[in-house]
């Protein structure tokens, strides 16, 4: 007699969005230039950890601010291990990636790259499609 399957099914809601800067400037200087543009206050977190492939804990350095209705996130996209391992494997050339949670009523992502473009440090910046991507579970925390 074959015994019934059950399979669980999680579906996650993925209401952020996410920006892939380009910057060749320091990780601390990014988020100093970001504070000031933006006026928030982006601390240095503890950092962000996940599991790569080989079940290895890869840690992710990681500024964080938060305030009412709205949240922010700054990652650096590459391991602090020193290996090869990114938190967004799709999108490697991109070398931080900005989360941001915000009530989407005040909130215009095209506003947002703007803004950011005027940070003289910033070489390239993109608002990437959350539901296309393969590692956006990574950014569930």
């Amino acid at each position: 007699m074959a015994q019934k399957r059950t399979k669980l099914v999680v579906d996650f809601d993925y209401d952020f969005i996410l920006f892939g800067i380009s910057s060749s400037v320091k990780f601390y200087k990014l988020a100093w230039a970001i504070n000031n543009q933006l006026d928030l206050h982006l601390v240095r977190d503890a950092d962000h950890i996940i599991e790569d492939k080989t079940a290895c804990e890869q840690p992710f350095g990681m500024y964080t601010f938060r305030r009412e209705s709205e949240g922010y996130k700054l990652y650096k996209n590459r391991s602090l291990s020193g290996e090869n391992v990114y938190l967004l494997p799709e999108f490697i050339h991109f070398d931080y990636l900005l989360k941001t949670e915000v009530s989407l009523q005040s909130f215009s992502a095209q506003e947002m790259i703007k803004e950011l473009k005027e940070i003289k440090w910033i070489e390239y910046i993109a608002d990437l499609q959350v539901n296309t991507l393969k590692s956006r579970d990574n950014f569930l925390s």
